[in-house]
C-alpha cells in the first residue's frame, strides 16, 4: 500500500511539472510583440499628467552617473513636482564603451536612475513617490531611442477619485 501511495504521488508530482513546462513553453513560444500587446490590453490604463524627454548625453557625461549642471536646472524648473503625483524614471542603457570603464551597465544604469530621483527629492518630489523602471534588456540597438524620460502619473487615490 505504502509503495503504491508514493507512486501515485510522484506521478501527480510529475503531471504538474509537465503542466508548468508546457505552459511556460507556450508562453515563450509568442513573440515579444504579442507579449507586449497582451501586457499594454492587461494593464489598466492611467492618465498621464505629463511626460519630460531628455538624450541621455543631455544629464550624463558617457561613463559618469553624476548629474550635469543642466540636468540639475532642468529637474529644479519642471513645475509638475507635486507631493501627490507618481513620477516613473526610465534611464536606458547605452552601449559600453571600452577601456577604462568604472561601471558595468546595470551599475550604471541604478546610479544614473538614483541621480535622478535624488534630484527630484531635493526638488520637493516626496521619496516614496518616485519609482524607477529598469530597461528589459542592458544591450541596446543601433535604432533605439537613449532618451531618458521622466513621466508624471496621478496618485492611486487621485486615480480612483476621478
Amino acid at each position: 500500500m505504502i509503495a503504491g501511495r508514493t507512486t501515485l504521488s510522484f506521478l501527480d508530482l510529475a503531471l504538474m511539472l509537465l503542466s508548468v513546462f508546457a505552459y511556460a513553453h507556450f508562453v515563450n513560444m509568442a513573440g515579444p510583440d504579442a507579449r507586449k500587446k497582451l501586457a499594454e490590453q492587461t494593464a489598466p490604463q492611467q492618465r498621464i499628467h505629463a511626460v519630460f524627454e531628455y538624450k541621455i548625453t543631455d544629464f550624463f557625461d558617457d561613463n559618469s552617473a553624476m548629474l550635469s549642471e543642466h540636468a540639475r536646472e532642468e529637474i529644479a524648473g519642471i513645475p509638475n513636482i507635486r507631493e501627490k503625483q507618481l513620477l516613473t524614471i526610465y534611464v536606458p542603457a547605452v552601449d559600453q564603451i571600452p577601456g577604462g570603464q568604472r561601471l558595468r551597465q546595470w551599475e550604471k544604469v541604478a546610479a544614473r536612475s538614483a541621480a535622478i530621483a535624488d534630484a527630484f527629492e531635493k526638488a520637493g518630489q516626496d521619496g516614496e513617490m518616485i519609482i524607477l523602471k529598469i530597461p528589459e534588456k542592458l544591450v541596446t540597438k543601433a535604432d533605439e531611442k537613449l532618451n531618458i524620460t521622466l513621466t508624471f502619473l496621478p496618485a492611486k487615490s487621485d486615480a480612483s477619485s476621478e
